[in-house]
């Protein structure tokens, strides 16, 4: 069987520009969310956005002292990060191209909805090795039951797989890889999203 990502990820090279114009401005909840993750992070700290998209998150997170980079399975979306002046890289958000340890902070908002439901416990768990002890993750994704192909309004034949999770099967799937929740909570923006905060715990 194809690889999901991967024809999401050529649905992203295609629809880039546009999808970058559509979502310039995070509504109010992850604009909170976001601000309370900078300030959790050290100044100065290293950063990692998977799946940053065409790099609004990553662009504002770097205008805050931190260190960024970029990374996106999306060619295209990747170069309109780094057009921002955000360095970013091709790679997958389930196997970070980071050094075990080296990052301060992890940032993944709409993207993690793309991985798989079965891969989600390894994919948690490649994000705790990438982070150091005490590290932050923030992470902001579909809440729900179901997972499939979803056409993309605007473009038509164009599919991405999306993975709504249930909330409570989340956040245990984040003490299993060795995180410790800080809040969370659900906001409702087109969109339910579950927005979680959570620190890497010593093991």
């Amino acid at each position: 069987m194809e690889d999901p990502t991967s024809k999401t990820a050529a649905t992203y090279d295609h629809i880039a520009p546009a999808f970058a114009a559509g979502n310039e401005h995070p509504d109010a909840g992850l604009q909170l969310f976001r601000q309370r993750f900078a300030d959790t992070v050290p100044a100065g700290g290293t950063v990692a956005d998977l799946g940053c998209g065409p790099g609004r998150d990553a662009a504002w997170l770097g205008g805050r002292g931190l260190r960024v980079v970029g990374v996106d399975r999306s060619a295209a979306m990747a170069g309109l990060t780094a057009a921002r002046g955000v360095p970013a890289v091709l790679g997958d958000l389930r196997r970070p191209p980071v050094a075990p340890g080296s990052l301060a902070g992890l940032w993944s908002v709409a993207a993690l909805l793309h991985v798989p439901a079965a891969e989600t416990e390894a994919t948690l768990r490649a994000w705790w090795t990438a982070l150091r002890t005490g590290g932050v993750l923030g992470l902001s994704t579909s809440a729900g039951d179901s997972e499939g192909w979803e056409e993309v309004p605007s473009a038509a034949g164009r599919h991405r797989w999306f993975v709504h999770r249930d909330p409570a099967a989340l956040l245990h799937l984040l003490g299993a890889a060795g995180f410790e929740t800080v809040e969370h909570g659900l906001n409702t923006a087109g969109r339910t999203w579950l927005s979680i905060l959570a620190i890497k715990r010593e093991v």
